[in-house]
């Protein structure tokens, strides 16, 4: 079993690689678009953060509307047969809703330290040297 996670995530990795590596277009945005927001040149860095609670605060209630969805589905689809699969997405949207909350939470409490204690400065790119 050990061999078979090893090259799941090995495929995972080669793929994420030749993604990367691909010029910008649809399948690269959705495969990325889960890294949220990253500082623009002369950004201040509360403005930033911001934008960062505010990301968390889309995915929450994105979980939101998955839970209705699920509920909807219920209440259409219910049987024996299909206790299975919503106790199972069930349990993965309560997780993924869960760290919604935590990071909305945790990046609320950095931008409100930001805003009110400093410091807020702007947001500069710094060239990599080469070596």
């Amino acid at each position: 079993m050990i061999e078979k996670i090893a090259i799941f995530y090995l495929l995972v990795f080669a793929i994420l690689v030749a993604l990367k590596r691909m010029r910008p277009n649809l399948l690269t945005y959705l495969a990325f678009s889960w890294f949220g927001p990253f500082p623009e040149e002369g950004e201040l860095l509360s403005s930033y953060k911001a934008r960062r609670v505010m990301y968390a605060l889309n995915w929450a209630i994105q979980f939101v509307a998955y839970f209705a969805f699920l509920a909807l589905a219920g209440i259409y689809f219910s049987g024996p047969s299909n206790e299975t699969f919503f106790l199972v997405a069930g349990f993965a949207g309560t997780i993924g809703l869960g760290m919604a909350v935590l990071a909305f939470a945790g990046f609320s409490i950095s931008w409100l330290k930001t805003v009110i204690f400093g410091p807020d400065p702007k947001c500069e790119y710094i060239e990599e040297h080469e070596v």
